[in-house]
């Protein structure tokens, strides 16, 4: 680590340390309110995943939009939930739901009858707003990971000459910004004199910062997090504490995970890149588990 990068692993630490007990909380959860803005929409916990790739993370929310003339009391902004319930409960019908799909003049004869309404009810289709990831690894865990990785960097700066040229001899490693900054990562490397071409020093750097330095780096302030936060149980399944539910579809399957490097800019403010847990690496046990809002 260079020095930029150990202040700001350990600003976190200060900051975890010294933060009074009702500054650091954890906001949000996996429990979804029903808006009564949807035919089928209810009371809900949101999901979390196994597999990135499961149908139920990336398919496409789509529902029937209640009218307004269903959702409010007359002249008033007060919902009318017995009203909602009402039309929930008759546009699910078999009859009536295979008509909104196939004929919907038909339908709208039936909904005017009904309800004295003469809009067709809109569709609509959310797709979900991404995949955040959180670690769930005890103390313990996370401290065999940190050292394993610190093993790997020591068999990582012998598994070559040009590794060891590069990384040890010409203090490389601790210069990974020339690959993940902005400002350098395009730049010629003026103080190369390793003997190995920009590219190659640019490629060992790559190497060593994705399989080892950013990997320990983001494990560093996992470990602070779980050893200075006492909010949450980190021995059990973290998700469960924030009310979200396991996925039908993907749960206890074996799966098998590729990560792209999130190669950050360091000269970006790095806590701010680290929002709550961070938006990377969210593991159960030796699994990486994802979950997905706001709808499934």
């Amino acid at each position: 680590m260079n020095k930029l990068e150990e202040n700001r692993i350990l600003s976190i630490k200060e900051f975890l340390t010294h933060a009074k007990d009702d500054l650091i909380k954890f906001q949000g959860t996996g429990f979804i309110e029903d808006s009564y803005s949807f035919v089928n929409e209810e009371s809900r916990h949101a999901k979390y995943h196994q597999d990135e790739n499961c149908s139920g993370l990336n398919s496409v929310y789509k529902d029937v939009e209640i009218p307004v003339e269903i959702k409010y009391k007359e002249g008033s902004s007060s919902l009318d939930i017995k009203r909602i319930e009402e039309f929930r409960e008759w546009f699910k019908q078999p009859e009536i739901t295979d008509l909104y799909k196939t004929d919907q003049k038909k339908f709208l004869i039936k909904l005017e009858i009904r309800f004295q309404l003469k809009n067709i009810p809109r569709l609509v289709e959310f797709e979900n707003i991404g995949t955040k990831k959180i670690t769930n690894l005890n103390e313990a865990q996370l401290e065999e990971k940190i050292d394993s990785l610190i093993r790997m960097a020591s068999e990582f700066y012998n598994q070559s000459k040009a590794n060891r040229t590069i990384l040890v001899e010409h203090n490389f490693s601790k210069m990974t910004y020339f690959i993940t900054s902005n400002k350098y990562k395009e730049e010629p490397i003026s103080i190369n004199n390793t003997g190995y071409s920009d590219k190659e020093v640019r490629s060992i750097l790559m190497e060593f910062y994705t399989k080892i330095k950013k990997p320990l780096i983001d494990y560093l302030i996992d470990y602070w997090i779980v050893k200075l936060n006492p909010d949450l149980d980190f021995n059990n399944n973290i998700l469960e504490q924030l009310d979200f539910k396991p996925c039908r579809i993907c749960m206890g399957k074996s799966c098998k995970y590729v990560s792209i490097p999130n190669v950050f800019d360091i000269d970006k403010d790095f806590i701010e890149s680290k929002q709550g847990f961070r938006n990377s690496e969210f593991q159960n046990k030796s699994e990486e588990i994802f979950y997905a809002l706001p709808f499934l």
